[in-house]
Formats: structure tokens, sequence, C-alpha cells
């Protein structure tokens, strides 16, 4: 892909909005935190495991599987930006409309509030991953390829360095001594909004490159030609989405690390924003690391990196259960426990500096959507691992939970070992 000043004209400018843009979501994200926030929400409404394991299904599925609708929808289209903004201000006030049900009613109507914050969640996904086919077609068209793992980097770094005070908040809302429930989540919820609203405002300022299709390309016969002709031609593309899977696999246990600490290892309820501030320094350490390896070496040493961290996270919380056994220490548990959610920050920031930069660059510039589009609905294919995990873990143990976890994120790293860097290859 050429890098000169004319394939990228708007590039200052898209990169301090793509950077606002970025940190502002991260921001938001870390106040609804997947990891620790939503289950610890769920967990005061339900002592049901497949509930709590349902959040990550619906945050995976909800964003996965629309995509590969608006990639055929995009594919071919000169401009992408209506089709980001448009769904993408449809479904960040849904948090707003939530902490607005939690102060009215959500101390008398508990059944109500658990079931309007799975539709939100639904909502708030599904426009997301409508919106995020477009985002990173503008992306790929706004930065280039040698400049994207600073960017990234750098955002990543910035949004850390602001979610570790989030962290802070939320444990000073979520604790013992903070708002009382349901209160203390409707402010996380109030709050996440206001900073949705922050990244919209910065994505309308974009300045799209208008990118127009090669002569005689067809849109509707076109796309589903390709998907077949895609995975059936480009080795690399197949690999990287079965390393996907695989790592996807080994992310079965996160969503229940937080219950686990909470009601296994015993840790206070202020370990939830303990965990948010180290998944947020993980971040912070994924952007400084990470956006260097991408930028000096490709996305094939972040997908690399990302495959062992996923391996790690299993790893870590079946070593608290042997520290927990033995009887050690409780800083020391509390620090190995801590470290299991910078492994969690660190596996999150890496998917889009590795995979996704990797597809990016697989993909011949108009046919972006269609790449990024097919890649994230096959890992639509994961949805159904949260559930399957807390059905899992309803039925067995956390100790066999973590190990089949790391089973699967073992599998998907000796599988990374084949890839080969896009940058120095032509499709395969």
């Amino acid at each position: 892909m050429p890098q000169s000043a004319e394939s990228y004209p708007h590039y200052r400018r898209n990169r301090v909005c793509l950077m606002v843009d970025f940190i502002a979501f991260g921001i938001a994200m870390a106040f609804i935190n997947v990891s620790t926030v939503l289950p610890s929400f769920v967990n005061q409404l339900t002592d049901s495991a497949l509930l709590v394991g349902l959040i990550s299904t619906l945050m995976s599925g909800c964003w996965l599987l629309p995509q590969l609708i608006a990639a055929h929808y995009l594919t071919g289209k000169p401009r992408k930006k209506p089709y980001l903004l448009t769904p993408a201000a449809t479904g960040r006030s849904v948090w707003l409309l939530l902490a607005t049900v939690l102060f009215s009613v959500g101390n008398i109507a508990p059944t109500l509030v658990l079931v309007g914050f799975f539709m939100s969640l639904v909502i708030f996904q599904s426009t997301d991953g409508l919106a995020s086919v477009a985002w990173f077609n503008i992306f790929s068209k706004s930065v280039p390829p040698a400049r994207r793992g600073r960017l990234v980097g750098t955002a990543q770094i910035i949004s850390g360095v602001a979610g570790v005070g989030v962290g802070w908040l939320v444990g000073r809302i979520l604790g013992a001594n903070g708002l009382p429930f349901p209160r203390n989540y409707a402010i996380l919820f109030l709050l996440s909004g206001g900073s949705l609203l922050v990244s919209l405002t910065a994505m309308s300022f974009l300045r799209e490159r208008v990118q127009e299709p090669p002569p005689g390309f067809r849109m509707e016969e076109h796309f589903f030609r390709r998907l077949w002709s895609v995975l059936r031609t480009n080795r690399q593309f197949r690999r990287v989405i079965g390393v996907r899977l695989l790592f996807g696999l080994g992310g079965m246990a996160v969503p229940f690390c937080m219950i686990y600490g909470i009601d296994v290892l015993e840790l206070p309820p202020e370990t939830v924003g303990l965990a948010t501030s180290m998944q947020v320094l993980g971040s912070i350490l994924a952007g400084v690391v990470l956006g260097y390896i991408q930028e000096r070496s490709g996305s094939r040493l972040v997908v690399l990196c990302s495959t062992a961290l996923g391996l790690g996270v299993p790893l870590l919380a079946l070593l608290t259960q042997i520290l927990a056994l033995q009887g050690v220490a409780f800083p020391l548990l509390t620090a190995v426990y801590a470290s299991i959610f910078v492994t969690i920050g660190m596996v999150n920031s890496s998917i889009m500096l590795g995979f996704l930069n990797f597809v990016m660059e697989l993909a011949p510039p108009h046919e972006n959507p269609t790449y990024v589009g097919l890649f994230n609905a096959f890992t639509g294919i994961l949805l159904l691992i949260p559930m399957a995990g807390g059905w899992l873990l309803e039925a067995t143990s956390y100790t066999v939970l973590f190990t089949l976890a790391a089973v699967g994120a073992g599998l998907g790293l000796v599988m990374a070992f084949r890839l080969q860097e896009p940058r120095q290859t032509s499709n395969k």
C-alpha cells in the first residue's frame, strides 16, 4: 500500500480525530468494563452463572455477526462515513437511557432492570458492530500501515492512564463506602454514555478519502463469490481465522475471573476497582510494547504475543488456586490475582494491534470491508463460548474451566507460528 501524502491527504486531521475517538471510547468502556463491572452488576441481580456468561456472549455475538451484513452492503461504496455515524449515534445513547431506568425503578423492579440491561447490551453492540466495518475502512484509508501501531499504541496509553483513574473511581463508587445499589451502577452507566458521545463527536469530524471500486466491479454478484474465493485461495487469511478462533476458546474463562476472585478467593468488593485499574494498566503496557512491535516488526509478531498472553490468563488463574490452597499471604495472592487482569487488558488491546491490523494489511484496499467483515463474522462462532463456560462451571469447577481455556489458547499459539508477516508476502 503506498504511503505518499497523496494516498493519505487528511492524515494529520484524521489522526487527531481517531485519537480522540479511541481515547474517549476506551474511557467509556472502562466505566462498563466487561470483565469486572458488568459481571458484578449482573451478579447483584441474579446468582446464575449462565447469565453472567451471557454478557460476553452478547458482547461478542451482537458485535461480530452484523458485520458480514455491513460488509456486504459497504463493499464497493466510495464513501463509508454515513454508515459509520448513523448506527453509532443510534446505539450510544442506550447507556444514558439505562442509567435513567436504574435511577427510576432500580430498587423496585430488578427483573425489569435485568431485562433492560441485556436489551441495552444487544442494541449497543449490534449498532457498534455495524459501524465498525465502516470505521476500520476509514481507518485503513486514513493511516499508513507503518504508522498504525504508533497511533493505536499512543491512544491506548493515554486512554489507559485515564482508565487508571476510572478504575479508582469505580472502586470508590462500588466500594463499601460508596453509593448504594443501583445508584452506583447508574452513575457508571451515565459516565460511560457521556464518554461515548465525545467519541461520536470526534468521529463526525473525520474526513474520508473517496475510494472508487475497480472498473467492472459489481457489488451484489461480486460479494458472495468473493467470500468463498477469499477463503479458498488465501491461506494466510484461513490461518489467522483459525488462530483467532482458538484464541477465543482460550478466553472462555475471562468472564468468570471477577466472580472467582470474590466468591472463591474471598476478595473484598473493592477488588472490582482494583481489577479495572489493572486491566487498564495492561492496556497501557500493550500500547507501549505491542505498539512498538507492530510498527517495527509488523502484525504477525503482535499476534504471537497476543496468543501467548491469552494462554497466560487461565494459567495465572490456576496459579491463584494453588497459592490459595497453600495458604500464602493475602497480599501475594491479591498481587497474582491482579496480574490476571493486567494480562486481560493486554490481550484485549492486542486484538486491534495484532489480528485486525494483520487482516487490514492482508486485504486489497477496495475489499477491506469484505475481509474485516468476514473475519469478524467467523469470530462470531465464539459467541456461545462464554455461556458454555458458564454451563461448564456450574457442571464442574473453576479448575476444569481454566484448564480447558489454557488448552485452547495453547493450540492457538502453536498455530500462530505458521502465520507469515503480511507486509513481506503477497496474498496466498
